[in-house]
C-alpha cells in the first residue's frame, strides 16, 4: 500500500520557485495556495538539501519477499535480538 501524495512535484516546485526566484514571501505563497508554512519551509529545506528531487514523494513503504521475512524472524530467535535489532 502506498502513500498518498496530497500535492504533486510540480506543485511543490512551483511555490518553492515562488519563493525563493521570485522573492514572494512564504506567508503570502502559503496562504494565496492554501498550505501550511510549516510545509513550505519543509519543501524549501528539502530542494536547498536536495535539489529538486528532494521534492519528489519518498516511497516509505517496501514490499519484502517471504523468504526474506522468515530469514529475518530466524536470525531473531536464534541470536536473542530484539525486533529494532
Amino acid at each position: 500500500m502506498e502513500r498518498k501524495v496530497k500535492y504533486s512535484y510540480e506543485f511543490k516546485l512551483r511555490c518553492v520557485n515562488e519563493v525563493l526566484k521570485k522573492n514572494q514571501s512564504i506567508t503570502s505563497i502559503s496562504k494565496e495556495n492554501g498550505i501550511g508554512k510549516t510545509s513550505l519551509k519543509d519543501w524549501i529545506r528539502c530542494y536547498h538539501e536536495f535539489g529538486i528531487e528532494g521534492l519528489l514523494p519518498i516511497q516509505k513503504n517496501k514490499n519484502y519477499s517471504e523468504a526474506f521475512k522468515l530469514k529475518v524472524l530466524k536470525t531473531i530467535e536464534s541470536k536473542s535480538l530484539s525486533l529494532s535489532k
